[in-house]
């Protein structure tokens, strides 16, 4: 095996001894810091390299073919999509584009009455709710999730303003009422059925990225209390739907069957799921992990002679 020698800055060097004095204090780490540095280190430089190769859709520790073939493919002469998609300026032409476009068919559709277009079949907020939903939570949900610690504070101010503000047109939208966001007559069951898909989705999302970043990830208490409180909350209106009559939960009427396409979606991700994926894979990611830290262990232990 071909030895290759590291030089770590002091910074560097700094930041492993902080690692590996939190390890020796949760009692994962008994060595010392010499062995135990190293042994972090060459943690690190693992993780990020398995990272990056799946990237450059390499499997860990590649052979020489396999790099070598993958980049002869990387050389290639690149497609007219793949020079149009990698290429910034000409995504934002196209943006622009389609920007364009979708103004120039809205005020057809609405003040025109082009009818190919069916906008004015679909003129409230409501029906737009349902076509826009699930794209703009897909794209924004998962990662304000999994990347909530590095959003910055003048961007959690604007996120809780559109909320309230969002909060406060929905209830003018059944009080007032305002008739052209079509919120009037729509019941929690409506509700249920436009917000189930969305939620599944980035609840899945979420979950598989917090898996992938951080394996011993846990709900903090805070989460666990909005969940808590949101599962309390809709049991009251089960109740109240089917033994008060009211109204407005439009409960009435809805079988079983109805309400495992709502609740089948959001359970199954978060409880059903990881088992499911335990059983047929025969617990292949335990495994893998278990190899891992075993691979990992003999890297130390046939460093431990080896200095920084």
């Amino acid at each position: 095996m071909t030895s290759l020698t590291c030089t770590i800055e002091p910074d560097e060097l700094l930041g492993l001894s902080a690692l590996v004095e939190l390890d020796r204090a949760a009692g994962a780490d008994s060595t010392g810091t010499g062995i135990g540095a190293v042994r972090t280190a060459k943690a690190l430089m693992r993780t990020a390299l398995a990272e990056k190769l799946e990237q450059a859709g390499l499997p860990w520790a590649p052979s020489a073919e396999a790099a070598s073939k993958r980049a002869a493919q990387a050389a290639a002469p690149a497609g007219v999509m793949h020079r149009i998609t990698g290429n910034g300026k000409a995504r934002q032409a196209a943006a622009c584009v389609a920007a364009a476009a979708l103004a120039v068919t809205l005020w057809g559709g609405y003040t025109r009455g082009w009818a190919w277009t069916g906008f004015r079949d679909n003129n409230q907020l409501w029906n737009w709710l349902t076509l826009l939903l699930f794209p703009v939570a897909l794209g924004t949900i998962p990662l304000w999730i999994q990347d909530k610690d590095h959003i910055g504070k003048g961007r959690h101010v604007i996120y809780a303003a559109a909320i309230a503000a969002w909060t406060g047109l929905v209830i003018a939208g059944y009080l007032i009422p305002l008739n052209w966001t079509g919120f009037r007559g729509q019941t929690l069951w409506a509700w249920l059925n436009l917000l189930v898909l969305p939620a599944a989705v980035t609840i899945t999302m979420a979950l598989a990225g917090m898996r992938t970043r951080r394996p011993q990830a846990r709900l903090r208490p805070y989460q666990k209390t909005i969940i808590a409180t949101l599962a309390a909350g809709w049991i009251l209106t089960v109740i109240g739907g089917y033994a008060l009559r009211w109204q407005w939960t439009g409960y009435a009427g809805n079988t079983a069957w109805g309400w495992l396409g709502i609740v089948l979606p959001l359970v199954f991700p978060t409880l059903l799921l990881p088992p499911l994926l335990k059983w047929v894979s025969g617990n292949a990611a335990g495994r893998a992990s278990a190899a891992y830290q075993a691979a990992t262990a003999r890297t130390a232990a046939a460093a431990a002679g080896t200095s920084l």
